[in-house]
């Protein structure tokens, strides 16, 4: 029945967007009084966090699968890379409104719990393993070890070094920071639509820009 649920509400995200959802339409499209669907979620707050986390770990295990198929090949590092990046934009292509769920404008008067926190950095970790598999290997270019970076910013990327990047210099965590950021934005515009007459060919556009961003990683 929780299924059910998910799969009417991702019609009505699809349709409406998340600050129109309500259990009163779900249920009304699954012919239940809505009173029924608090037996299985606890108001409209936990319905979006459902569909959050459901989104979260559909991506986490597409960037994960990715990684898993490029280190079992003898491909270089910035191959193997690269694979993680073009998962997700595929994930994102295929399901826009789950991609603008979790990455999209904020809901209003809605905050998500801490649940998602495990998901999402199950992707992130996807993303940069064959980085932290190269920097154990030695291949891992550190020409930008001697960057400047200073006491406010090496703070502010603390939880990233503690968490995914305990072994890697400040200078290579502030990179990392950076490509998860470009990697998003990148698929954000093409996904809500704001490379029309722009960029004629988003897939030709995001290949080169993670091939430039695998560069700036160090990875080769």
């Amino acid at each position: 029945m929780s299924a059910e649920i998910l799969a009417v509400a991702r019609e009505h995200l699809a349709n409406e967007g998340p600050a129109a959802l309500s259990l009163r339409s779900v249920a009304r499209d699954l012919e239940m009084a809505p009173s029924a669907l608090y037996r299985y979620f606890d108001g409209r707050d936990a319905l979006l966090s459902a569909l959050i986390l459901s989104a979260y770990e559909s991506l986490a295990a597409e960037a994960e699968h990715a990684a898993d198929i490029a280190q079992g090949t003898d491909a270089g590092d910035a191959e193997c890379w690269l694979e993680v990046p073009r998962a997700i934009r595929r994930w994102a292509v295929v399901h826009p409104h789950e991609w603008g769920l979790i990455f999209g404008t904020p809901v209003p008067g809605y905050e998500a719990p801490e649940d998602t926190v495990k998901p999402y950095a199950r992707v992130a970790e996807a993303l940069f393993r064959q980085v932290a598999v190269a920097n154990a290997a030695g291949r891992l270019r550190t020409d930008d070890q001697d960057r400047s970076v200073s006491d406010g910013l090496r703070a502010a990327v603390a939880p990233v070094s503690e968490g995914l990047f305990e072994d890697m210099p400040v200078a290579k965590v502030v990179l990392a920071v950076q490509a998860w950021t470009t990697l998003v934005g990148i698929v954000s515009l093409e996904i809500f639509g704001h490379w029309r007459n722009t960029i004629l060919d988003p897939g030709l556009f995001f290949e080169g820009t993670m091939r430039n961003v695998a560069g700036e990683l160090g990875l080769a």
